[in-house]
């Protein structure tokens, strides 16, 4: 999570314990940029997934028959 919205969120929660609390217009922006955020975190699992599984399928398949002869079995 960002700096940014850490600070944003703490400040609502601080707002929402007070007697007057946060407005119908706060309420919308806290959803926005908490939505906002776990867009952006699951855009970047994703490629983050992509990433690795494309590692993985370019990685040289191991040749247990060299890995033996290394080994003089």
């Amino acid at each position: 999570m960002s700096d940014v919205i850490a600070e944003k969120i703490q400040y609502w929660r601080a707002k929402a314990a007070t007697p007057e609390g946060l407005t119908l217009d706060e309420m919308r922006e806290a959803i926005a940029a908490i939505r906002k955020e776990r867009v952006n975190a699951q855009e970047t699992s994703t490629k983050s997934k992509a990433k690795k599984a494309d590692a993985k399928a370019k990685a040289q398949p191991i040749n247990s028959d060299d890995l033996l002869g290394e080994l003089g079995l």
